[in-house]
């Protein structure tokens, strides 16, 4: 008996080693069980495979229906303890490019494997079996995969939310706000994106069956390189005369300073007045009044020509870390619609 089948397995995989290998083809192999009393779980397993697969977009290739997969060791001789040859070696045999087998043990117990040739294996399940409608939902778990979600949010609500390059929705600010994107239990690159913002790089999420996953992405706002050296540039010239103002009158209040201290002098020697207090008060005043021009001009310059530089030299694209950086009177973070310039300074 035992001789027949493998002889009949021998013929059959000849047959099929015949055949060119089907690139979107999956041959699900019949199930191995470990006694009698299992066989007909395996049949449920096996039949629900097949009909998930014929209602997937792969092709069911109908090798190895009749083998199962320590029938395919034994026939390929291959080491029992070298997973990946004995997958390889299954798949050449069967003339296919992915394999599913599995076993079934006495009390339902039942595990699955799903190989594509060259680049491993691809799904695994677990699961008990004990009638048809247990056996169609693990061979759905194994074919179409275990469904999970994903809640993005961030700072900008309302962004475009993009899974694998595919735009899926908007964000959310808060996660009771927002919408779950229902997905199959996988790796996924998301992104956010809106007009006016930073695009952010993507980053790499994992989705688990049966449960929710969530990202929380923030946005920047996108520097507008030629606005913000307009602003810079006038600012700064702004700035800059306003330094060269200060300075000047610092330079005249000195001079005016130095005739009236000369004054206040010829006063107390000729003793030809009675308001000396009036005309020291006067010196102090025109003092200070030349000290705070001076500030006023040091700053001012100082300011204008470190804008200047900034206007006409920086590469602002380069550095978007500005974009949250406060500089005299511009909050270039404020908007991206900022139009409008008002002198002043605030730091």
């Amino acid at each position: 008996m035992r001789k027949s089948v493998f002889t009949a397995i021998t013929a059959l995989c000849t047959l099929f080693a015949t055949e060119a290998m089907a690139q979107d083809s999956v041959a699900v192999m019949k199930i191995d069980v470990s006694s009698v009393e299992a066989e007909s779980q395996a049949a449920m397993v096996l039949d629900a495979l097949r009909s998930e697969v014929t209602k997937s977009d792969r092709t069911l290739d109908a090798n190895g229906s009749d083998v199962t997969y320590t029938e395919m060791q034994m026939l390929t001789g291959c080491d029992r303890e070298a997973n990946i040859a004995c997958y390889e070696a299954a798949c050449e045999t069967l003339g296919s490019s992915a394999i599913i087998f599995g076993n079934v043990a006495e009390d339902g117990q039942t595990s699955l494997v799903w190989y594509v040739s060259g680049k491993g294996i691809f799904r695994e399940v677990k699961g008990l079996v004990t009638d048809t409608e247990s056996a169609n939902k693990l061979a759905q778990r194994m074919i179409v995969g275990e469904m999970g979600s994903l809640v993005v949010t961030s700072n900008v609500p309302g962004a475009d939310v993009f899974i694998d390059g595919k735009r899926v929705g908007m964000s959310a600010e808060y996660m009771e706000n927002a919408q779950p994107f229902s997905l199959l239990a996988g790796n996924y690159i998301v992104s956010v994106r809106k007009e006016g913002y930073q695009r952010e790089d993507a980053v790499k999420v994992t989705v688990v069956g049966n449960e929710q996953a969530h990202i929380h992405m923030d946005l920047v706002v996108a520097l507008d390189e030629d606005k913000i050296k307009r602003i810079m540039i006038y600012t700064g010239w702004a700035a800059f005369g306003v330094g060269v103002a200060g300075l000047i009158g610092g330079g005249i209040t000195e001079g005016l300073m130095k005739a009236h201290q000369s004054d206040f002098n010829n006063a107390i020697h000729q003793g030809t007045s009675d308001d000396l207090e009036s005309m020291k008060s006067k010196g102090e005043t025109m003092d200070t009044a030349k000290m705070a021009l001076y500030i006023v001009g040091g700053i001012g310059l100082a300011a204008g020509v470190t804008m200047l530089c900034l206007g006409y030299f920086y590469n602002f694209e380069s550095d978007q870390a500005l974009a949250d950086t406060r500089i005299p009177n511009i909050n270039v973070a404020a908007s991206p619609e900022f139009s409008g310039v008002n002198l002043g300074w605030t730091f």
